[in-house]
């Protein structure tokens, strides 16, 4: 892969960093208002619930997955075009947006590195103008399978940073900070990722990277969300997840 002319980097999380949600969850929320019936996927994963921390965030991610099964890749494809429409711009934080327009002014290279399934992942990088964009790969060989394999591991943590080590100055390896570089992310989980930026901004961050965030002295922001509270958060994405929000 050819190295980038720009001068420095920028490497974002999506969800609950530029988009207030689990991307995942609005775009399952969007499928199943357009085709109710798959509303059933529910039936199938509650029971798996009870051991998602056996199944891991790869397995889970499997099984959620269920409800797009039978649908081919076409289908697929319109509808992460037509769900990126929905919520670029306004279902974005407009705060978090302009810090991305500030970041590709400034010349650095922009990345958008997100656990969600490339479908949507990479038409919202897209929009947004980003440089390059990675997500969670999922198999689709005519119709998705159920519990459809993933393409390598889920993209997230440790992962995330090795799919973008092509992007990175010559000679560079694990735990080097990149020059000119700025972080962002919500989540302890993205914390491989930040750790190799000489700046970082938290946006709502969990308790654990906000405990890390805080030691490090990271930037914090709180930009305005849709919901009030952890709970209202919880019931919205639960209505999500069967096509009711």
């Amino acid at each position: 892969m050819e190295k980038s002319e720009k001068s420095g980097y920028a490497l974002f999380d999506l969800d609950q960093t530029i988009v207030p949600w689990d991307t995942q969850l609005l775009f399952c929320n969007f499928v199943l208002k357009r085709e109710p019936l798959r509303r059933l996927h529910i039936l199938g994963l509650l029971p798996f619930l009870p051991f998602s921390k056996i199944l891991g965030a790869g397995g889970m991610k499997r099984v959620f997955l269920n409800y797009l099964v039978g649908m081919d890749f076409e289908t697929i494809d319109q509808y992460a075009r037509e769900f990126v429409d929905e919520v670029f711009p306004e279902g974005m934080y407009s705060e978090v947006l302009e810090i991305v327009e500030a970041e590709k002014a400034s010349g650095r290279l922009t990345i958008l590195n997100s656990a969600s399934p490339e479908y949507w992942v990479k038409y919202l990088a897209e929009k947004m103008g980003f440089d390059h964009y990675y997500g969670t790969r999922v198999e689709l060989e005519g119709r998705v399978k159920p519990f459809p394999d993933l393409l390598g591991d889920n993209n997230k943590g440790a992962v995330k940073l090795g799919r973008m080590t092509p992007h990175f100055p010559e000679g560079w390896e694990d735990g080097m900070v990149l020059p000119n570089s700025h972080g962002y992310s919500d989540s302890h989980a993205d914390i491989p990722m930040l750790m190799i930026c000489e700046e970082n901004t938290m946006v709502h961050p969990t308790d654990k990277l906000l405990a890390e965030g805080k030691r490090r002295g990271w930037t914090l922001i709180t930009p305005k969300r849709p919901t009030n509270g952890k709970f209202s958060f919880a019931i919205a994405c639960a209505k999500q997840a069967v096509g009711m929000y």
